[in-house]
């Protein structure tokens, strides 16, 4: 959606039509004339009438060569051209000002929070893409060619961490450097892999573990979603639905005829046998890989895949060692709604994700809306789009194919009005042809099968595939890897910083005689209790304050029930109008394929704004209250540790509430409103209206539940992390009062003995010191 639509949408409610002849805004671009533009598009249909009969605001529409508006329409087509200029002329510095003057027009009482808030969200520097100055990205290009891959950067730390651990020992410290170490090594690199039934998932991955580890045949095999992890041995575990999920299946079943017929036939197979399976906690049962077939084929005679939820694989396998998880998804096809409602929980939090078309079944609609909803609504940065079967057609015909499936993508792109958006879908997905049956003879001791057949390995298309997740997942781009390898330099960072603080102590105390040393112990114990105040006093400043983010939590709830509320009557009025709409031009209903995208689009888009909005409440809160640590922070000689030369709450949070919030399936609110629609008649539109209003207020209260139960989970555990930052400056005082104290009465202790070797001592403590700088620069030098 474009910026315009973005701007009407979510700050009028309304969709914007140009139906007069406004020329295009022509003026010189400066700081007054963004200004300016924040007033224009501040107005809101319900203010309008209070800014266009002032003198003042004339002046200002004359400033900028424009005529003044006399009435809403001509102030909305005013809007539009100014929203295409700013998008025309965005920079940081432009936005800036823009900010600057909603914050502005807000405390003036001009606009009101709402609105100020809308305003911000729709402007923000991130959604619009910025970039810096011309020279700063060449330096980031010439950076980049000595950048190095996540592997090698890995290595160096874990040599590194070796090092920090023979240089150090406090105790307390060294467990820092093990947690240190475990989170380096537990990192895990997920890799989703989505198609439709008959995709040729099985045999690809299959091929990429070389190992016949999952079902494959020519009829549909894998019926569940499995997740696949490095393990010494091979171990499988099968998890059950459980009695509410359950619940769900048998109330779709009720409302569509695949899931009915998919209920019938587990009931009728399993009958009182079911309730053993099925159980308020999930059952899982461990079982022999060399079984999983008649747990997750759809042919097993059993069934028990009907029963299943998810299956995790544990395997020896090299593709699998360096931390990959592998996320083998059912067919997007697949008639069990709730599947597909698990499988975009897993494909939220995936690195990057695989999509497997079948050559002969290329670019279905179903693929289509998977890698558009993938990429703008999953927060899928990379998309890998393999096309199977490849040996089976010309290279003429696959690059038919792509071509095609490209072409699909800007139709249903148009069909939604997003086709501004083809040009980002387009440089997020790349394409690559495998033959996964050759490959896979190849990779399970059956390669002269292959070249019989006239393919060596190196042209089934596997070892590109390769090429392309090793370097997405661990070369010098990798965004993931980018974020553990800083993570782990800046903890670093602060235990060396840590560890070079108690040397020094220790290196001053040494230089002390007994007597300065009792009485440097006596001065200690005076501002003990001091300290310990100190540090009582923000404890329980910081704990009062972590309470009032959990009850602030709490009443973001109410928040978020009064957007989902407000985004049923949107939905509805979408739908309506455009049934009014199309009767008025056409005398004929909309098409059901239309009725589907708008009521799709309409939720998928409404959740993104709500939660845009949540996101945009949740910072400011903890914007405050780390404004307000940091002061007392300041007044007790402490700094909290971020990169922000002033408190930013963003720099805690700028990835977060990006993904997993668009996971339920809407197919039953949009068949039965299609239905609604479908028997609609011209005379009879204000029925169709509260008709529509108690079927999407029926279906979206497991959205509602579902929504607000994600952001609470996703926010209080950000708090929790959020306040283990602001609480790290305290830790690190209790800490080095403590090693403090220790050091000198150990000193005092072992004077006499110390007295002899105090040269030597200080020599080593000085080495160590130095250990630690190189160290220090070491780290500073990973890039």
């Amino acid at each position: 959606m474009s910026l315009v639509n973005d701007y009407f949408l979510l700050y009028h409610g309304i969709t914007f039509e140009q139906n007069l002849d406004v020329e295009p805004i022509e003026t010189t671009i400066n700081d007054e004339t963004f200004t300016i533009f924040a007033l224009i598009i501040s107005a809101t249909r319900k203010n309008y009438d209070k800014f266009l009969p002032l003198t003042s605001f004339k002046t200002l529409c004359q400033q900028i060569k424009v005529k003044s508006p006399s009435n809403i329409n001509e102030l909305n087509h005013l809007q539009h051209n100014v929203i295409e200029t700013i998008a025309k002329n965005r920079s940081k510095q432009n936005i800036s000002v823009l900010h600057s003057s909603f914050e502005y027009l807000k405390n003036e009482n001009i606009i009101n929070n709402e609105h100020y808030n809308k305003l911000l969200s729709l402007f923000e520097d991130k959604e619009f893409n910025i970039t810096e100055d011309p020279i700063h990205n060449l330096l980031e290009e010439i950076d980049e060619e000595n950048k190095s891959s996540f592997k090698d950067l890995k290595i160096t730390l874990e040599s590194l961490i070796a090092e920090l651990k023979n240089n150090i020992s406090n105790e307390e410290i060294l467990k820092e450097v093990e947690n240190t170490k475990n989170y380096l090594d537990n990192q895990k690199f997920s890799i989703g892999i989505t198609g439709v039934m008959n995709a040729g998932k099985s045999t690809m991955l299959n091929a990429l573990m070389g190992k016949e580890i999952l079902g494959s045949a020519v009829v549909p095999e894998t019926a569940n979603l499995t997740i696949v992890k490095h393990n010494p041995t091979d171990t499988a575990k099968v998890y059950y639905w459980n009695e509410q999920e359950w619940e769900r299946i048998i109330k779709s079943a009720s409302q569509l005829e695949s899931m009915k017929d998919f209920v019938d036939e587990t009931n009728k197979i399993f009958g009182d046998n079911l309730k053993n399976y099925i159980r308020p906690v999930s059952r899982f049962d461990e079982i022999d890989i060399k079984d999983l077939s008649s747990y997750t084929s759809a042919e097993a005679s059993g069934k028990k895949c009907n029963l299943v939820k998810y299956v995790e694989l544990g395997s020896k396998l090299d593709f699998l060692s360096d931390g990959i998880e592998i996320v083998d998804t059912p067919g997007l096809d697949d008639p069990v709604i709730q599947r597909e409602e698990i499988t975009k929980e897993y494909i939220s939090a995936c690195d990057m994700m695989l999509h497997l078309m079948n050559v002969s079944q290329s670019a279905t609609l179903k693929d289509v809306d998977f890698i558009i909803d993938a990429v703008l609504y999953q927060n899928i940065s990379k998309l890998l789009i393999v096309i199977t079967r490849a040996d089976t057609v010309t290279k003429d015909q696959l690059n038919e194919v792509i071509k095609y499936t490209k072409s699909s993508i800007e139709r249903q792109l148009k069909a939604q009005n997003k086709d501004s958006q083809l040009d980002y879908i387009l440089k997020t997905i790349k394409f690559i042809p495998i033959s996964g049956r050759m490959a896979l003879l190849h990779r399970t001791g059956r390669a002269q099968e292959a070249l019989d057949a006239g393919f060596r390995l190196e042209d089934t298309g596997i070892l590109e595939i390769e090429k392309y997740l090793t370097e997405t997942l661990f070369g010098t781009n990798s965004q993931k890897g980018e974020l553990v390898i800083q993570s782990c330099k800046n903890q670093l960072q602060k235990i060396v910083e840590k560890q070079t603080s108690f040397y020094n102590y220790e290196l001053k105390l040494l230089s002390k005689s007994k007597d300065e040393l009792e009485k440097e112990l006596e001065e200690f114990n005076k501002k003990k209790a001091v300290n310990t105040r100190i540090f009582q006093a923000m404890s329980e400043d910081i704990n009062f304050y972590k309470n009032d983010a959990k009850s602030y939590i709490d009443s973001l709830e109410t928040f978020l029930q009064s957007e989902l509320i407000d985004l049923q009557t949107v939905i509805k009025q979408r739908v309506v109008s455009d049934v009014r709409y199309s009767f008025e031009k056409t005398k004929k209903r909309p098409e059901n394929s239309r009725i589907k995208v708008i009521v799709e689009t309409a939720i998928k888009d409404g959740i993104i704004d709500v939660i845009r909005d949540y996101r945009y409440k949740f910072i400011k809160k903890s914007q405050t209250i780390g404004e307000q640590c940091e002061q007392k922070y300041h007044d007790m000689g402490f700094t909290i540790g971020h990169k922000n030369e002033n408190f930013d709450a963003r720099g805690f949070f700028q990835d977060d509430f990006k993904s997993g919030f668009l996971t339920s399936n809407n197919e039953i609110l949009v068949s039965q409103i299609t239905e609604a629609v479908s028997k609609s008649k011209e005379s009879k539109i204000n029925e169709l209206d509260r008709e529509i209003e108690v079927l999407i207020s029926n279906q979206f209260s497991s959205i509602d539940q579902d929504i607000k139960a994600k952001a609470k989970k996703v926010s209080n555990l950000l708090i929790e992390s959020f306040f283990t930052t602001l609480n790290a400056p305290l830790k690190s005082f209790e800490q080095k009062l403590k090693n403090d104290e220790e050091t000198l009465q150990n000193q005092i202790n072992s004077f006499e003995e110390n007295d002899k070797n105090r040269a030597q001592l200080s020599i080593d403590i000085h080495k160590n010191i130095k250990k630690l700088e190189n160290i220090s620069t070491t780290i500073k030098g990973l890039y």
